[in-house]
């Protein structure tokens, strides 16, 4: 009996001294408070996810700024040589822009080799994909795949350029557009500005 009152005393004790101490006596986690972690944890995750992909397009928008001034030193080339048309591969302007993810070559196939400004390939893959989109560390992105998700912004790009026509040549990294001629309607320029003088 003297036992029992001795342990009584001191688990009355040790509750005295937690509340005492603003605390509340601990109890067993219940399988909704396990939950709830969860719940907690995929919440923090995902928020990470998202300041992954966020990184990506203001990177992606540099490239693309760098890209369209390349295409548009291609078309003033063409236009000296008294051309009115360009065709311009998009992979090949990617291999003259210093920042753009590096390739390199296995087993016949182009993997992105390094991103460029401590970005890492979740960065695009949570961006491309979606932050729900499940990524495995390590896992290889096809170049082509880089190139492909960068394409079409590209081409809206050059659209915004003002040309007579802009087209993507499906199946290829090809763009070609064409400008006006300053002679289209048959007319040499003097006499064509004279007629709209008169």
């Amino acid at each position: 009996r003297t036992q029992s009152c001795s342990r009584a005393r001191c688990c009355w004790s040790a509750r005295a001294r937690a509340l005492a101490a603003g605390g509340r006596p601990r109890r067993a986690m219940s399988f909704a408070d396990s939950l709830t972690k969860i719940v907690a944890s995929k919440q923090a995750e995902l928020g990470d996810r998202e300041r992954l992909a966020a990184k990506w397009p203001v990177y992606e928008s540099k490239l693309l700024d760098q890209a369209v001034q390349i295409f548009k030193r291609r078309c003033l080339r063409e236009a000296e040589s008294q051309k009115c048309e360009a065709t311009v591969s998009f992979e090949v302007v990617s291999r003259e822009i210093e920042d753009f993810p590096k390739r390199v070559l296995t087993d016949s196939t182009y993997f992105v080799d390094s991103w460029g400004e401590g970005l890492g390939a979740e960065s695009w893959f949570y961006s491309v994909r979606g932050i729900e989109a499940s990524w495995s560390p390590g896992a290889p992105v096809l170049f082509a795949e880089v190139l492909q998700a960068m394409l079409p912004k590209f081409v809206d790009r050059v659209k915004a350029l003002g040309f007579s026509s802009c087209h993507h040549e499906a199946g290829t990294w090809k763009v070609t557009v064409t400008w006006p001629s300053p002679d289209e309607d048959g007319q040499p320029p003097a006499k064509k500005k004279r007629r709209e003088r008169e």
